[in-house]
């Protein structure tokens, strides 16, 4: 008899995991196939966005990725020049107000900025699915699958085995920009296609003291040899250069790569050790759908962008958050199917607008940090951005207020937007009330929303903090119904009551909104 499980996520990167991750948090076991053993040879995203972070926070591995990424804490000066040795900090007077946005930061979110390249945090990601429950096959490769109305059935690889089948209630394709479920299924794509072409080379070599004199994050090299950029990956020894692809790649050794990186870096005679050689396409491609039937497209699968401040994989994170919950919901009971029509609704328009942003910066990664940081360049506002996106249709309650403004962080409680961060105490913010389920905060004159929240199966959370209140436009007997992907469902200022919220939101009859 095939086994049967509830979801099954083919890869094992970022968005897998997180995907993975969040359903355990909302009760459900996944099983999760990836395709290779180990970890990627290149350190593929660096940054992850506060946004990002406070999924981790979510998970309770805010702790162990603020380790992680604190050889890199330090590492954030952008520099410029012929060489590494010779570059010098960029001028950065054309983003003097992105800079000013990006400290105010910390009032909006419990989650920092982080430089925590892909290749550490997978294995902590990876470690805590294992310790959670998570079925994690390594060196094992979907073939193949078929779908009906019952679910999907998946043939699967492992490297050093038989081939066996699974069925799977639903089918998550977190498989990479050329993911073979995509394709199988048919899924085109738009956007502006190709960009640029790239080649990254990670290696090993000993520049502590150089990067003790000017810890940079990214440095724009324009030399005659090979331009492109290096991006810290540990701050030591370990050190990514990308730069366009050479045509004659292909016919150069490793001695040949050594002298390269000895040139742009500036040093005639360093110890380099090549760890990797990786060529890679800057294109915008995506899905024109995120749903067929019982499977799902997230991370590089559904959208493929530039790789500017790690926008693929923070928008990958965001991708798991919001179908994680749903197919939680519905595989519990507590959800209709037609509530998963909504992870295409929310995401592809989201997935589609970042993507496209991030295509206005082209060519290798050189390139891209120059234009990003010319003082000609005309950037959309920071916070606005990270924090005040608002789905303009899904699993949510209009209230009928106008959109949340796009040039200023206001989304004041808005359903569809994110809940506003606000710290009740020294450890916790209002973020972190956030799941397992629905969670309903109130303000201190809750005394009638108790019974309610009982009988709807909702956690209730008081939160006494008059200038969230405000932020947020509830009076002290006010509410907000939140998701657990930091989403506001419903707004008490809305003329829908709160049981008929709750049944719009999960698009089923009232009945418990909660995990059991």
């Amino acid at each position: 008899m095939t086994a049967r499980v509830p979801v099954l996520i083919s890869g094992g990167g970022i968005a897998g995991l997180t995907t993975a991750l969040l359903l355990r948090r909302e009760g459900v076991y996944p099983v999760l196939v990836e395709k290779h053993a180990g970890v990627s040879p290149q350190p593929k995203a660096r940054r992850f966005n506060p946004r990002s972070t406070e999924v981790f926070r979510l998970l309770g591995l805010a702790a162990e990725v603020a380790e992680a990424s604190a050889p890199l804490a330090s590492f954030s000066a952008v520099l410029a020049g012929p060489t590494l040795v010779a570059a010098q900090a960029r001028d950065m007077s054309g983003m003097r107000e992105r800079r000013l946005q990006q400290a105010r930061i910390p009032e909006l979110s419990p989650g920092p900025n982080v430089l925590c390249p892909q290749v550490v945090l997978e294995p902590i990601l990876r470690r805590a699915a294992e310790e959670r429950g998570v079925s994690v096959r390594l060196g094992t490769e979907l073939v193949s699958f078929t779908q009906d109305g019952d679910g999907v059935t998946a043939l699967l690889k492992p490297a050093d085995g038989e081939p066996y089948k699974l069925t799977a209630d639903y089918l998550v394709a977190a498989d990479g920009a050329r993911s073979p479920v995509r394709t199988a299924l048919g899924i085109p794509r738009g956007g502006h296609g190709h960009l640029a072409d790239n080649l990254d080379l990670y290696f090993r070599a000993d520049l502590t003291g150089l990067a003790r004199e000017k810890p940079f994050n990214l440095c724009e090299i324009d030399n005659p040899v090979a331009s492109g950029a290096f991006l810290s990956v540990n701050g030591t020894d370990r050190w990514l250069f990308s730069t366009a692809d050479f045509p004659e790649a292909r016919t150069l050794g490793d001695g040949d790569w050594h002298d390269l990186l000895r040139i742009v870096i500036g040093v005639p005679d360093l110890d380099v050790e090549l760890l990797s050689r990786s060529p890679w396409e800057s294109a915008m491609r995506v899905a024109d759908r995120f749903r067929d039937g019982r499977v799902f497209l997230t991370g590089d699968a559904a959208h493929m962008m530039p790789p500017m401040a790690a926008a693929g994989a923070n928008t990958a994170i965001a991708d798991a958050a919001n179908l994680a919950w749903k197919l939680a919901a519905v595989l519990a009971g507590r959800a209709a199917p037609a509530l998963l029509d909504t992870y295409d609704a929310e995401r592809r328009p989201a997935g589609y607008a970042i993507a496209e942003a991030s295509s206005t910066v082209r060519g290798h990664v050189g390139d891209m940090l120059a234009a990003y940081t010319s003082p000609d360049r005309r950037h959309d506002d920071l916070l606005a951005t990270m924090f005040g996106t608002q789905y303009t249709e899904g699993a949510f309650v209009p209230d009928g207020r106008d959109p949340a403004p796009v040039d200023h962080y206001a989304p004041a409680g808005r359903p569809g937007t994110r809940l506003p961060h606000a710290w009740i105490d020294a450890r916790t913010s209002t973020v972190d009330y956030a799941g397992p389920g629905l969670t309903l905060l109130t303000g201190p004159d809750n005394g009638h929303w108790i019974t309610e929240a009982d009988r709807l199966g909702l956690r209730l959370v008081e939160v006494p903090h008059q200038g969230w209140l405000a932020e947020t436009c509830l009076p002290a007997d006010g509410a907000l119904l939140v998701r657990p992907d930091v989403i506001v469902a419903w707004h008490s200022a809305s003329a829908t009551p709160l049981a008929e919220a709750v049944q719009w939101v999960l698009g089923t009859a009232v009945a418990s909104a909660q995990p059991q």
